[in-house]
């Protein structure tokens, strides 16, 4: 049995529901050495019997063998497999890369078959030389003459080096000279190669053809040089026995060739590239608006939300305290207020949430504490404080917040209660009220203010410090925790500073019966500080003594209470300020903001991901999921449908490589680099677009609204979405690439 042998061999085309033959029940044998011409009328079957020995197409009665081995399982791969090692392929259609240049379409044949660059380049130099096209290497193929594109299709064919090459009218676009040129050429080659040829022309290779074919209506009517047998054993010219093996395997194009070919294909059709970079510049807006669209609808359930631990809930609130607990000093509050997206910082966080009483025997007045230096609202009467007791009120006016006259409270005097029995004189200097519809707390909080000065922000905290702490006293070796306040740990300037005042009923801890002269310890204990103070007790009281040691005269009003200097009762609380809240300019710029809180050494809460609200984000996220897919989907389909129709040149150039012998996977990667790149370029322009729109040299407001909500990570997950993407659409415009025979595909792209 010879190299190639064809058994009872038919095949049929189908279209439009007629089935036409193209040959029917052929009979061959080929061996190397031989030179066979195959001759016929136009649609006799030469052409197809010629694609089917070479596997661009594939058969569909008999059985085809090479080298002994049936094909008729053979897949699709296995037929480029075949291709790879065995057939080289001079088309008459010349099938070349029109976008390449000589030298690129003749090495393409050898990079497919994995060859070393040095070898390209010397044996790509030396063919084309053979074939007279030295002086156009580099020229594109799209610019040379018809007898030239045949010429450098012949030069691709010999660059292959494989056992067959086949011929589709090799001479059929070339003068006289020429095509007695390559007739010689191909003489030599099927020395030790079997060369096959279909000719109209049979008279240019009468002389050296070792066996002639002659077909008519699919069938063989004549096989002139082969015995009764079929095989090729005489000959017209006289059979030649091949001489060299080459049956070695070859390795393959290698990945980096695949990713040369890739960035080739992605520059050298400029219209192309443009093209899709305008489709990708389309999918890159459309997810990544997508993208922000969830973002910006998470912001605006968390906007709508209310915490049960922070009263002044505010979605633009971050709650920051030191990494190492430390209170904030000068140089932290200035920092973090100069940088980028601050609208304001709360110093005396702790106090934000908290609420207080100022009252004299005529109003009262309930409101969450803040410092004066946060005031950044208008006065509606009254005028800005000027002394350090002047306080500014801020609520609704219903006639019942601030009375029916709330001038009538400017100038008043009234008393802020604290824990510790602080009591603090201050007056009314200005009043701001606040309309429901303007105020952002107003549906899930109290918005009643106080702004108060600097000297009762202190006490204010100290009180609250106090409140907030686990204090105990051990007292002859006993330890109780203290309630600090009425009933429990009180300040008395008439206590020395160093000692405390405890009830008659703590005699009894003592062996003599008495308190006085003993030593105990008072502990303040809280989040930041752990605080201790040895203090000598100078005595105790009863009723006899209670007025004369602590000027009250009622000691039912305050039995049980223990007494300390206001320096000492500083002493254990008296602290500075360990946390504080900044709120961002917008809540797009929340993630940033967080970042950069962190890197600078804080601990950070961010409030709005700390919430209660009738559609959390959660709900939120599942809702909007499927109509983000759907969306993105669209655009995909979108996308692949607008690439499909403009890389329509680009199917013939895949089936081209598949001619050559290159496998599915190989063709995917080159294509995927190819959209990958363009996509990515696509991004950069993207990026660099936000980039020019965040430094002000791009002015829309609308614009920087959108940006504004993309962080670091989200453009990562959106190079990853929009890579996936394009891996998608190269896979799925490949599949449609290597759904048939390599020939089948040709003549569906061209």
């Amino acid at each position: 049995m010879g190299m190639i042998r064809l058994k009872n061999v038919s095949k049929y085309y189908y279209s439009k529901g007629i089935i036409a033959s193209g040959i029917s029940r052929v009979n061959l044998d080929f061996d190397a050495g031989e030179f066979v011409v195959i001759t016929g009328e136009s649609g006799s079957g030469k052409s197809t019997l010629l694609n089917v020995i070479s596997g661009l197409d594939t058969y569909e009665e008999g059985e085809m063998y090479i080298e002994g081995k049936e094909t008729s399982h053979y897949t699709i791969s296995d037929f480029e497999e075949y291709r790879q090692k065995y057939i080289s392929c001079i088309f008459q259609s010349f099938n070349l890369v029109s976008s390449y240049t000589v030298y690129q379409n003749v090495a393409l044949a050898m990079q497919i078959d994995g060859c070393d660059p040095a070898e390209i380049r010397q044996k790509v130099t030396e063919i084309i030389k053979k074939v007279g096209l030295h002086e156009y290497r580099n020229r594109k193929v799209s610019k040379l003459s018809g007898g030239q594109k045949q010429r450098v299709a012949i030069a691709r064919a010999l660059a292959k080096d494989t056992k067959i090459l086949v011929a589709d009218e090799p001479t059929g676009n070339l003068d006289s000279v020429s095509a007695d040129g390559i007739v010689e050429l191909l003489t030599d080659i099927a020395a030790d190669k079997l060369v096959i040829v279909v000719t109209h022309n049979y008279d240019q290779f009468r002389d050296h053809a070792t066996r002639v074919i002659k077909m008519h209506d699919g069938k063989i009517v004549e096989d002139t040089g082969a015995d009764r047998n079929g095989n090729g054993a005489a000959s017209v010219r006289g059979h030649r026995s091949s001489r060299t093996d080459h049956s070695e395997k070859k390795k393959g194009i290698t990945y980096g060739t695949q990713l040369k070919l890739g960035i080739r294909n992605t520059f050298n059709l400029p219209a192309k590239f443009l093209l899709l970079l305008l489709v990708f510049l389309f999918v890159v807006g459309s997810v990544s608006a997508q993208y922000v669209s969830v973002k910006k609808q998470k912001d605006t359930v968390s906007e709508e939300g209310w915490n049960n631990y922070f009263s002044n809930y505010d979605p633009k609130r971050i709650v920051v305290e030191k990494q190492d607990h430390s209170p904030f000093t000068k140089a932290d509050y200035e920092a973090i207020e100069n940088a980028p997206h601050v609208e304001k910082l709360i110093r005396e966080d702790i106090m934000y949430d908290t609420s207080v009483f100022i009252e004299n025997d005529e109003f009262s007045f309930y409101g969450y504490v803040l410092n004066i230096s946060n005031l950044d609202k208008e006065l509606s009467i009254g005028k800005m404080p000027e002394k350090d007791n002047e306080v500014i009120l801020e609520g609704y006016d219903d006639g019942w917040t601030f009375g029916e006259k709330p001038e009538d409270l400017i100038g008043k005097t009234f008393t802020v209660a604290t824990d510790g029995g602080f009591e603090q004189k201050v007056k009314v200097a200005g009043i701001i009220f606040t309309g429901a519809e303007d105020d952002e707390l107003a549906m899930f909080s109290d918005t009643s203010r106080i702004y108060f000065p600097d000297s009762v922000i202190n006490e204010v905290r100290k009180g609250l410090y106090a409140s907030n702490s686990t204090t105990t006293m051990r007292i002859n070796g006993n330890e109780e925790t203290l309630y600090v306040g009425e009933g429990g740990l009180m300040v008395n300037d008439m206590v020395p500073e160093g000692y405390i005042l405890l009830p008659t009923s703590y005699d009894s801890m003592f062996r003599k019966g008495y308190a006085a002269g003993n030593e105990i310890e008072l502990r303040a204990k809280a989040l930041y500080y752990d605080e201790s103070l040895s203090l000598m007790i100078m005595g105790t009281y009863g009723e006899k003594t209670f007025e004369k040691k602590t000027g009250y005269k009622n000691l039912a009003e305050h039995d049980g209470e223990i007494y300390i200097n206001p320096m000492d009762f500083r002493r254990l609380y008296e602290k500075g300020s360990f946390q504080a809240s900044v709120f961002v300019d917008d809540t797009k710029n929340i993630e940033g903001m967080k970042d950069m809180l962190e890197r600078g050494g804080y601990h950070v809460l961010v409030l709005r991901d700390h919430i209660n609200n009738f559609m959390n984000e959660e709900i939120v996220s599942i809702m909007q999921l499927p109509i983000s897919i759907i969306i993105c989907l669209a655009v995909f389909f979108v996308a692949y449908f607008v690439i499909r129709l403009i890389l329509k040149s680009r199917g013939v150039y895949f089936a081209t490589l598949r001619m050559l012998g290159m496998g599915k996977k190989p063709a995917c990667r080159i294509m995927r680099v190819e959209l990958v790149l363009v996509c990515l370029i696509s991004y950069a322009l993207f990026i660099i677009f936000t980039c020019l729109s965040r430094s002000g040299i791009i002015n829309s407001e609308q614009l920087e609204s959108y940006i504004t909500y993309l962080t670091l990570r989200d453009y990562i997950i959106l190079a990853v979405i929009l890579i996936f993407m394009s891996v998608l659409i190269s896979g799925r415009f490949m599949r449609s690439i290597f759904r048939s025979s390599a020939m089948g595909t040709y003549r569906e792209e061209a």
